[in-house]
């Protein structure tokens, strides 16, 4: 089973992410990414840039950028900015499912952002098949 929403179809990965919205109209937002940003996951913590737009999170010189956004598509690489959509809020997240760029090594700090912006996180491990 999938969700439709708008022209995108969210399927199983989307419910192994988003745990309860509170309501798309306010936790779900259209955002610009910035050209060049490398080909994106589902799941992926996002920063708003300088600009304005929107690029993964990353940390350097051991300091975190500000987490705001978690990519709800994936988003293959573009010359140009390109709008996808992301989760702002308002939602219940599982951790597990969380994605972030190869240089973040502070995800606790990370998480603790997105819940200062309204994200309920929770771990929610995998469930071992019983054989």
């Amino acid at each position: 089973m999938s969700i439709q929403v708008a022209t995108q179809t969210l399927g199983p990965r989307f419910s192994e992410l988003v745990l309860h919205e509170l309501d798309p109209r306010y936790s779900r937002v259209k955002a610009r990414l910035k050209a060049n940003s490398g080909d994106l996951p589902f799941g992926l913590v996002l920063a708003r840039a300088a600009d304005g737009d929107y690029e993964p999170l990353r940390e350097a010189d051991e300091t975190l950028g500000d987490a705001v956004l978690v990519l709800l598509q994936d988003a293959p690489d573009s010359s140009e900015p390109q709008t996808v959509l992301a989760l702002r809020g308002y939602a219940i997240i599982n951790d597990q499912r969380l994605a972030f760029d190869s240089s973040v090594t502070k995800k606790d700090e990370a998480v603790r952002a997105l819940e200062a912006r309204g994200f309920v996180i929770r771990s929610i491990k995998e469930a071992e098949n019983a054989a």
